[in-house]
């Protein structure tokens, strides 16, 4: 496990690569950045963390609560990002949403960044619809 990891760090220091493995597409990522809560940028690629789903930012919010909420989720998911390592899991089954996001799992540090906005109260589990945070 550990040699894994060692690998893993020596090739994202190179660069960003891809490893196809099942379902998903992996691949080490470096200079991310968060758009939101749910949301990231790696390099060009805009990344929609997938199964869970987040307030709402600025004029998108219904109510002060949902964006002051939004923004503490940004804050967090730019936090984690900043910790690295950072590691992509595209989605191949469902590669992109409707806005032409790669839907994919985001791990920090080897957590589930989706799971740790969930725990942080900052995140909902998608259940295929939204719901109202106000």
């Amino acid at each position: 496990m550990f040699l894994r990891a060692l690998v893993a760090l020596v090739l994202a220091a190179l660069g960003a690569f891809a490893v196809a493995s099942g379902p998903s597409e992996t691949f080490a990522a470096r200079a991310c950045s968060a758009v939101d809560g749910d949301t990231i940028r790696c390099g060009s690629e805009r990344i929609r963390i997938s199964n869970i789903d987040t307030p709402e930012l600025g004029s998108h919010a219904r109510c002060a609560a949902e964006a002051e909420l939004a923004e503490r989720a940004k804050r967090f998911t730019a936090d984690r990002l900043a910790a690295g390592p950072v590691e992509i899991a595209r989605d191949t089954a469902r590669p992109r949403d409707r806005y032409g996001r790669t839907l994919a799992t985001v791990r920090v540090q080897g957590s589930d960044l989706g799971e740790a906005l969930v725990a942080a109260g900052l995140a909902r589990r998608w259940d295929g619809r939204r719901h109202p945070w106000c």
